[in-house]
């Protein structure tokens, strides 16, 4: 059974392909808004976001598409 907490984020890739933006694109978005938060897997860190921060993403980058 999977841990509930990992059930609850997504890594940058996956955030960068459901929110429909270039990596970099995210990244920018994610510093500019403090959204985000390093998590070690295995040997490496990724950055990962909350359901909540991928909403705000959505939010803020719908925003300025406009």
């Amino acid at each position: 059974m999977e841990d509930p907490v990992t059930d609850r984020i997504v890594d940058e890739r996956k955030a960068a392909a459901l929110l429909g933006l270039p990596l970099p694109e995210l990244r920018w978005f994610s510093r500019l808004l403090g959204l985000g938060h390093n998590q070690e897997i295995g040997n490496s860190t990724q950055v990962v976001f909350t359901y909540e921060e991928l909403k705000r993403l959505s939010s803020e980058a719908a925003a300025s598409a406009k």
